[in-house]
């Protein structure tokens, strides 16, 4: 049976995917934006996890790290930067990780695309992008991705955040994943630890006001869902 945690994570991505209504031009095997730069949480590292080892392919996902380009730990996460922001401090939102291809990529093609994370979930254009040229997508879209980002942050509290690549690698301690380490350099998996950080607790949204008619009813859907006999929001506030 699938953890709680995770079950909660494929009701928000679901949540999130009714919602969308955008004339998106992202297709099957437009790869300009799939990046190493992608932030996860524990949970969404976790589902990867699994993935890789009901798929028995462990010795595929230890190559893949071969392709790994250099990281750093973030300075802020999305809920440390939304609690700066309510705090009234000027701050800039951090990076986390490369430009560099994304080393899931096959052929164009996301190799885990079933369990890829929210970043790459939300990250879309309303136009074709090209080398160079950034996607285009609106406000209320990105204000919308964010308060997800948060509400993922907060399920995840406490557990590792930070550069995908570095969160995976800093779960291959995790006993159900042990079997990784034989198969990665020993200084591979102490990087990834030494790059990610815990995530945080929900500070309060960074809505605009004028964003909240249309993101309020994708926050109804989320906290609503029902997993198991409890809903979203029961869980977070773990009643």
């Amino acid at each position: 049976m699938i953890p709680l945690k995770e079950a909660v994570l494929l009701g928000m991505y679901d949540a999130f995917e009714k919602w969308v209504e955008e004339d998106l031009a992202c297709k099957k095997g437009c790869a300009t934006c799939c990046t190493q730069n992608v932030v996860i949480t524990a949970v969404e590292g976790e589902l990867i996890h699994r993935f890789i080892r009901e798929h028995e392919k462990r010795e595929w996902f230890a190559a893949k790290f071969q392709k790994k380009a250099k990281t750093r730990r973030p300075e802020l996460t999305t809920n440390g930067f939304a609690a700066s922001c309510l705090e009234g401090n000027d701050v800039e939102p951090d990076s986390y990780g490369s430009g560099e291809p994304c080393p899931f990529l096959e052929k164009d093609c996301c190799s885990i695309y079933e369990v890829r994370p929210f970043s790459c979930r939300c990250f879309a254009s309303t136009a074709v992008c090209r080398p160079g040229v950034p996607a285009l997508i609106g406000e209320t879209y990105l204000s919308a991705s964010t308060a997800v980002m948060q509400i993922i942050e907060h399920l995840g509290q406490g557990e590792f955040l930070g550069n995908m690549l570095d969160v995976l690698l800093a779960l291959c301690g995790v006993s159900e994943n042990r079997k990784y380490y034989k198969l990665l350099p020993a200084s591979m998996a102490d990087q990834g630890l030494a790059n990610v950080v815990k995530a945080l607790p929900l500070p309060g949204f960074l809505l605009l006001e004028e964003d909240m008619e249309i993101v309020a009813p994708l926050l109804e859907s989320i906290f609503s869902t029902k997993v198991g006999d409890r809903t979203i929001e029961d869980i977070l506030n773990n009643k």
